[in-house]
């Protein structure tokens, strides 16, 4: 599935870096706003090394705009949410006022989880915060993630940064687990483990995730897909390269 056609990156890509990476109106963000507002939501931006040009995604509102957009058109009472990345508790944010559903938000970057909390504890969600990775097999303790100066390239696939052990959680071991039905991730590849492990999370009925096409190849990337059609998932929207599916529990309804 392509993500990008040429005319797409002939029409997006420069306003693309003219607004969500312009550095001037970073500038004015980050020594003059100070924060993230969103609607009638605050983020705080308590983080060492947040780059200017992530400062003008929040004076653009342009921050995780693709995941943004899925999550306030389809997410609703129906989904209780699991957010992989909870980075600065945007995302996590929506999609509880959405639901009204209490979430479990997974972050593995222990520098920036008090900042996460504060942010989820400001907006009034009920959640559940794990500084853990989250596993669906058998696994090692740890699993050896890169860490970097920026926050939103921690991953086990961008090799920039410094490797450190972070500590697994299974599945089995997180209460109510199988209660919730709808994953959100957005983790710097991590797509990849839980799309190839679906099997293993039979009560998942909807997905959101940003596809990070630039780690994988194409023949990667169409195995994922494959693999969700597979298991009964449909793609039902998307957003440039955000996805949402759904699963078709019995496929003669179709």
């Amino acid at each position: 599935m392509k993500v990008f056609t040429n005319l797409t990156k002939t029409l997006l890509f420069p306003a693309y870096y003219l607004i969500h990476k312009n550095i001037f109106f970073g500038l004015i963000n980050k020594f003059l706003i100070k924060k993230f507002n969103y609607k009638n939501y605050k983020f705080f931006l308590n983080l060492k090394d947040i780059s200017l040009s992530h400062h003008s995604s929040f004076f653009f509102k342009t921050y995780e705009y693709n995941d943004r957009k899925l999550v306030e058109k389809y997410i609703d009472a129906k989904n209780k949410c699991i957010i992989i990345g909870g980075g600065l508790g945007f995302i996590p944010t929506i999609a509880f006022h959405k639901s009204n559903n209490k979430i479990l938000v997974f972050e593995i970057n222990k520098s920036i989880i008090k900042n996460l909390r504060s942010n989820l504890k400001y907006n009034n969600c009920k959640f559940v915060l794990f500084n853990n990775n989250l596993t669906l097999k058998k696994e090692k303790k740890k699993s050896k993630y890169f860490i970097g100066k920026n926050f939103l390239s921690t991953s086990q696939y961008y090799t920039k940064g410094k490797i450190k052990n972070i500590d697994n959680i299974h599945k089995n071991k997180i209460k109510d687990f199988k209660k919730y039905n709808t994953i959100i991730m957005d983790g710097e590849g991590i797509e990849e483990y839980f799309l190839t492990n679906i099997d293993k999370i039979k009560n998942i009925k909807y997905f959101i995730f940003e596809l990070h096409n630039n780690m994988f190849s194409s023949k990667k990337i169409k195995s994922l897909f494959s693999n969700l059609k597979k298991n009964n998932f449909i793609l039902i929207d998307k957003c440039f390269n955000s996805y949402y599916f759904t699963k078709i529990v019995n496929k003669n309804k179709i």
